[in-house]
């Protein structure tokens, strides 16, 4: 009897030892578990992006390609990503292009062109869509609605040599039969403004602008007693020249790809302000006007109004305006090859939402 209490208590205390080991270890197990969310936590916040300091934003002066982007700042509506924005005017290409390779812009309006060659030599950067679907324009003596032989022998004011209007010009006179060099005569300025005071002073009879300087030219000549007007439409002339719509995919908006890698939510945002903001210039002119008028005091509100329908703004994102800036480049090669860095742009230069 003694022995056989002597068993049950030793087998009451090996089964007490079990019963402690094993619920030790559940606490242990618990506790490593309860533990668990909040050291991921730390880790889920490193991988989340790190609000900016500042984004800056830069656009060509005046009323193209830059109208969607005076809206985005105006409204303001990316403090969630950036503590400031930012925007810096371009007074000519060459500017455009140096801050950019300095790093000098985040988000950069551009001839579409100019991002293909800056992507083909090595500048790491991607095209996030195309906004401006052709503003060029010859203006002169209203009422003369110009056909090109009437051109042969004329001198033609064109700004930004070697840049879009030129560009576009030279390749509709040499599909037109008209050798640039001999049948015709450019005289080329630093901006489209210069040609307005030129017009005007009838110092230039015929010129090359885009809008809003196209529209500014005719309503300023008027105000000075000249008869101008808009008597070619490049655009329609881009269609008879090539067969395709009436549209060139002349402008659009290129964004550095460490920001995509560092700030994609960012960058989707935006592409959706973009588009967004192209909806409203489009439906609601008036309301834009007032918007772009804070950033162009210098240009009346009823001439941005009137404005607003020749910007051919439409919102197409990179990857589905591919076929269109294929061709428009490949177009722009038979000039020469190097305005688009000697190639056309390979897949990596189109952004993907």
């Amino acid at each position: 009897m003694e022995k056989l209490y002597k068993n049950n208590i030793h087998y009451l205390l090996v089964f007490f030892l079990i019963i402690t080991v094993f619920l030790t270890g559940c606490s242990q197990s618990t506790e490593k578990e309860s533990a668990a969310p909040a050291n991921e936590e730390p880790g889920k916040q490193e991988d989340a992006a790190e609000k900016l300091s500042e984004l800056t934003i830069q656009a060509p002066l005046g009323i193209s390609i830059a109208a969607p982007i005076y809206k985005v700042v105006d409204d303001n509506h990316l403090q969630e990503y950036t503590n400031q924005l930012n925007y810096m005017p371009w007074k000519n290409p060459d500017e455009l292009r140096a801050r950019i390779s300095a790093n000098q812009a985040d988000i950069s309006a551009v001839p579409t062109y100019v991002g293909a060659n800056l992507y083909n030599r090595g500048m790491d950067l991607k095209l996030m869509n195309v906004l401006i679907w052709g503003i060029l324009y010859v203006v002169g003596p209203n009422g003369e609605q110009v056909s090109w032989e009437q051109l042969e022998g004329q001198t033609i004011h064109v700004p930004f040599k070697g840049d879009m209007p030129d560009l576009v010009f030279q390749y509709l006179l040499n599909k037109n039969g008209i050798d640039p060099t001999k049948d015709i005569k450019i005289e080329y300025v630093s901006s489209p403004q210069e040609i307005v005071q030129l017009m005007i002073a009838d110092k230039a009879k015929y010129a090359v602008v885009p809008e809003h300087v196209a529209t500014l030219s005719v309503v300023k000549g008027k105000q000075e007693g000249k008869n101008l007007a808009k008597i070619m439409n490049l655009q329609e002339e881009w269609k008879k020249a090539t067969g395709r719509d009436s549209f060139i995919p002349q402008a659009g908006i290129l964004v550095s790809n460490s920001l995509i890698e560092e700030q994609p939510e960012l960058v989707e945002e935006i592409q959706n302000q973009f588009e967004q903001s192209v909806q409203f210039i489009n439906e609601n002119p008036s309301e834009a006007a007032a918007i772009i008028n804070k950033m162009n005091e210098d240009v009346p509100k009823p001439i941005i109004e009137q404005v607003i329908p020749s910007l051919n703004l439409q919102f197409v994102s990179a990857k589905d305006a591919k076929d269109d800036l294929e061709f428009f480049f490949n177009e722009l090669s038979t000039l020469s090859p190097e305005i688009i860095g000697g190639k056309l742009p390979d897949a990596g230069f189109y952004y993907e939402k």
